[in-house]
């Protein structure tokens, strides 16, 4: 039962052409489309008169030469101060193209960023998209650095393409009128080639472009293996900064230390292999260059001495080979870079079409909860059988209506799946059978086991996910207090890492707070209450009791003494080795089926 196809698509040419498209469309319909084709016609605008600047400076190489031949120094003045105005001219354009190219990658990333955050963090589809195996996995590498690396080599290699051929084509046009100077004697007899200057480049960067990638080929692997073991190992030291604490009561630093020392020798050990294949490769390419010098001299040489071809003209050809040489090299020399852009491609784009599908991307509708709302108000459970790791979970009544103002406790033991059983309440779990229809038009608050405290202030965090400005200062205060976490009221607008400064208990207490500024219609909650001391938890029973009387509640926990608090109680069900039939597909949908804790 597929889910997902786990290769959307593939690094063949279609493949890339396909997701090329689908880059295309992001980039039409992103809000910064209108800077991003201002910034691209200006650049190309910039590229184009570079280019008509570099030709003329290559035609005063020419001049001022022919002048110092003929020992021409009016002429030679002149050329002084054209070459002034040319490189004035050189120079604005230099520095524009490198504002004007940086800002490009700026706005490049700003739109690709913001495309992918916007579906990324869509109704629970952070949640749901690392349940669908190897796609979904580290979202902090794939939207910040693959998407980094992916719009600099967008921006490079785009402008670079348009940057060398422009320079081909103006350059190819010197070499072939150049061409027609160059004169060959055989058996007295005079002739020329048309276009042999152009042949000969061509020839020339073909042969040396050749060799480059024949040498240069394994770094191609070389770099993709790299960014793997940097990947592997950033995850450990994100860890070992999330687990410091488990860490240091274990004593477990001298076995955290061989872990990382093992990823760092395997990142270590990729780098130096990439450092012998850049000393092979610049044997070739240092040869390359060196015998570029003296070649167009050499080709062009016949012309020279027999005199059809001046000292200028032949600097001409020198500058203008190098020119060529140039833009060609630079198809090839960008060969690892093409390669490194269309893996970056594959992974942004193939991400992105991952999260523009909702549900986990699911294609079949088998084997999954239906999700309704009900217009009379009441929560109903109709047959649900919720897949779990461990087996499968029902409650003991097939059809269970509960109506506004109960408080319902859905008990079960440990290793029941009741954390599961919540998900599939909250619809962060569809698998399984049935149907859960929900009060439509009212306001539901579900409560984790561990309550989540977002960065910022203590402000922020009290009115999570509401803006703060939402709320009165005394509607704070008086929560703080009647929750008995008066002693932060001068802390309100202090920012804390709170989830590390505060014990469970409080963080569970700010949870009931959050519920107190909300006034939610109904509160579904996964043993929310399970860390609370005694007195903490007569105080939650008395919040139920007193402000949020109207406020119907489901708990989802033990079995609890204080059974007068409940209207009812459910006990859930669990079929050990009844659930998710195992698969080795990857793409499987219960092979994807994440281990649960309980």
């Amino acid at each position: 039962m597929k889910i997902f196809e786990q290769q959307p698509a593939s690094s063949s040419p279609d493949g890339t052409i396909e997701l090329s498209y689908q880059l295309f469309g992001l980039l039409r319909a992103s809000r910064c489309r209108k800077q991003l084709l201002w910034f691209l016609v200006a650049i190309v605008l910039v590229i184009v008169l570079n280019a008509a600047a570099q030709v003329r400076l290559n035609i005063w190489q020419g001049n001022i030469y022919d002048a110092i031949a003929q020992h021409n120094l009016s002429v030679f003045y002149r050329e002084l101060l054209i070459f002034a105005g040319i490189t004035s001219v050189l120079l604005v354009l230099g520095v524009s193209q490198t504002w004007l190219f940086e800002m490009l990658k700026v706005k490049l990333r700003e739109a690709v960023s913001l495309d992918v955050l916007d579906e990324w963090l869509r109704p629970k589809r952070a949640y749901l998209l690392p349940l669908t195996g190897e796609i979904g996995s580290h979202p902090d590498q794939r939207i910040q650095d693959d998407t980094r690396r992916f719009t600099e080599l967008t921006a490079d290699l785009g402008i670079g393409l348009i940057q060398s051929s422009l320079l081909l084509l103006s350059f190819i046009g010197v070499l072939w009128i150049l061409s027609s100077q160059i004169v060959f004697v055989l058996h007295g007899q005079t002739f020329s080639i048309p276009g042999y200057l152009v042949w000969c480049a061509l020839a020339y960067a073909a042969i040396g472009s050749f060799f480059v990638w024949l040498v240069g080929r394994p770094l191609i692997r070389a770099n993709a293996e790299l960014r793997g073991e940097e990947a592997e190992f950033r995850f450990l030291l994100v860890r070992v900064d999330q687990k410091a604490e488990a860490i240091a009561i274990h004593r477990g630093e001298a076995d955290e230390r061989y872990h990382l020392g093992k990823a760092l020798d395997n990142v270590l050990g990729k780098m130096r292999r990439i450092a012998s294949e850049l000393a092979n490769l610049t044997w070739v390419s240092a040869s390359y260059g060196w015998i570029g010098l003296i070649a167009p001299l050499v080709l062009a040489a016949p012309g020279y001495f027999s005199g059809t071809l001046s000292l200028g003209g032949l600097t001409m050809v020198v500058g203008a080979f190098y020119q060529v040489q140039q833009a060609l090299r630079w198809y090839v020399d960008r060969f690892p870079a093409l390669a490194e852009w269309n893996a970056a491609l594959l992974r942004v784009m193939s991400y992105r079409r991952a999260l523009m599908h909702p549900e986990i991307l699911a294609k079949a509708q088998d084997h999954r909860i239906t999700y309704a709302e009900r217009s009379d108000g009441k929560f109903t459970l109709d047959k649900v059988c919720v897949m779990g790791p461990a087996g499968r979970i029902t409650l003991p009544e097939p059809h269970l209506e509960i109506s506004p103002r109960e408080r319902v406790l859905i008990a079960g033991t440990a290793k029941s799946g009741k954390t599961t059983f919540f998900r599939a309440l909250a619809g962060l779990w569809p698998w399984g059978s049935g149907t859960i229809a929900v009060p439509s038009g009212k306001v539901i608050m579900f409560l984790p086991q561990q309550p989540y405290l977002p960065l910022g202030t203590l402000r922020d965090v009290l009115t999570y996910p509401s803006p703060p400005s939402q709320f009165s200062e005394q509607a704070l205060y008086a929560v703080l207090q009647r929750i008995r976490l008066n002693r932060l009221i001068p802390a309100l607008d202090k920012t804390m890492r709170w989830e590390a400064d505060l014990t469970l208990d409080e963080q569970q207490r700010l949870a009931i707070g959050r519920a107190l500024l909300h006034k939610p219609d109904w509160i579904i909650h996964d043993e929310a209450l399970s860390e609370l001391d005694d007195d903490s938890r007569i105080l939650v029973t008395s919040l139920f009791r007193q402000e949020l009387a109207g406020t119907t509640l489901i708990s989802i926990g033990p079995d609890s003494n204080n059974r007068g608090f409940y209207d009812r109680v459910l006990q859930l069900r669990l079929a050990a080795g009844d659930g998710a039939a195992p698969s080795r597909d990857p793409v499987d949908l219960h092979q994807n089926i994440p281990a649960s804790p309980r």
